[in-house]
């Protein structure tokens, strides 16, 4: 099914991918880079220095634009093929949650007609890579905690989902908020797995053991001595094309610099908005394929976290638990994060585990309403919603622009 529902995703992401046939939004700073590394030279695009973000997700558009050639569809062949991949990461990783395959595939076809994805995926940009890893991390994550499967095994998954939390960080540093989900799950199980009065949850006895099985040695090498492995080594191939040592004080040197260009570069102040009013967000981002969030997955969503919220309330469980702590730790960030300006794009990771929220909600809930199956009509109801967003989504030309009506 997983591998059904990547090819499915990419049926619908790859027609006309190549449009527009110029550059478009941040492509401008991406490309170019992409296109240096392929050259083996610097980018020589002065506002766009090599080291304004992290490297990886430059080298998969490079990898991208290599095999497919440096056009439009080069440039985003790389997202489009990554944005697919994560459709069925979602699915195995509400699979891994759930224990349910029907709750699964509604939490991978609310993640494909979610808007995010879909736009996201077919940009030259760096987002679409950090959702793939850190998708593909919550799955050897999860998997580390509920598969019945030896000690070695399950410590395989964990160092797997530090590597990909990495790589995820590599791409774009907000991977941190994931991999501090991550420390805060698996140190309070261990104190769950180590306490006599705690070990009576039942809900929690499974996976407080799988932790307790990789034990404290193995986590610190999974979720912090990996991660940060994987990430830095991925600035070896920038390093060697800069001509300058990969060592620890040129990494630190790299750093900070990006944190400082990062902290103080020019927005515009036309596009950023306030973090707080993206989840109730209805004006389409222009400039962004007319990107706005499909309402009946972002507000859906936020009445099942509100659900989710007063069901762990009154019994902790490791489903409720990594939706509430994702979304927190990836919505509330901005609050904090201090950057000169927030963009809307900025949302994508928190609508992703919306989808998976609304599934988890709903296991505990009739399956029927009226004698239709509530998934099927919330699935129903984002893919026509998501239509009515396509042709500019996806910049078809007139008269199809305005097939389903224009935006005001």
């Amino acid at each position: 099914m997983a591998s059904l529902l990547a090819l499915a995703a990419l049926a619908i992401l790859l027609p006309g991918l190549g449009r527009p046939k110029a550059m478009f939004f941040d492509e401008g700073y991406f490309v170019p880079e992409a296109r240096a590394l392929l050259q083996g030279v610097p980018n020589p695009e002065p506002h766009a220095p090599p080291l304004a973000k992290p490297p990886l997700g430059k080298l998969i558009l490079a990898i991208g634009m290599k095999a497919a050639g440096d056009n439009s569809f080069g440039w985003r062949i790389a997202g489009g093929i990554c944005g697919a991949l994560t459709v069925s990461a979602v699915y195995l990783w509400a699979l891994l949650l759930l224990q349910d395959t029907s709750l699964a595939f509604l939490a991978a076809g609310l993640a494909l007609f979610n808007n995010f994805l879909f736009v996201m995926s077919r940009i030259a940009t760096v987002d679409v890579f950090l959702m793939f890893f850190l998708m593909w991390s919550l799955v050897a994550f999860t998997a580390a905690l509920v598969l019945e499967v030896g000690p070695n095994t399950r410590r395989f998954f964990m160092c797997l989902a530090g590597v990909l939390v990495g790589l995820g960080g590599a791409c774009k540093w907000n991977a941190i908020d994931t991999l501090s989900v991550y420390l805060l799950l698996t140190s309070a199980l261990l104190l769950v797995s180590r306490s006599r009065r705690l070990s009576t949850l039942p809900s929690l006895l499974n996976s407080s053991s799988s932790v307790a099985q990789v034990g404290i040695p193995f986590l610190v090498l999974a979720l912090i001595v990996a991660p940060v492995a994987a990430y830095s080594l991925v600035f070896w191939p920038l390093c060697r094309l800069m001509h300058i040592p990969f060592s620890l004080h040129e990494l630190a040197a790299i750093n900070i610099f990006m944190w400082h260009f990062n902290r103080t570069t020019v927005t515009n102040p036309f596009l950023i908005s306030k973090w707080y009013t993206w989840p109730l967000n209805l004006n389409p981002q222009r400039s962004l394929s007319y990107l706005v969030g499909n309402p009946f997955v972002a507000w859906t969503g936020l009445l099942a976290l509100a659900l989710c919220l007063r069901r762990f309330w009154k019994s902790i469980s490791l489903p409720e638990a990594m939706v509430l702590l994702l979304f927190a730790a990836n919505f509330l960030q901005w609050a904090v994060t201090p950057q000169s300006g927030l963009y809307y794009y900025y949302y994508y990771p928190s609508v992703m585990i919306l989808g998976v929220t609304i599934a988890v909600a709903l296991r505990s809930l009739p399956p029927r309403v009226l004698g239709m199956r509530i998934s099927l009509l919330l699935l129903m109801a984002s893919a026509v919603f998501f239509v009515r967003c396509y042709p500019q989504m996806a910049h078809l030309g007139p008269p199809w622009d305005c097939l389903f009506g224009c935006w005001p």
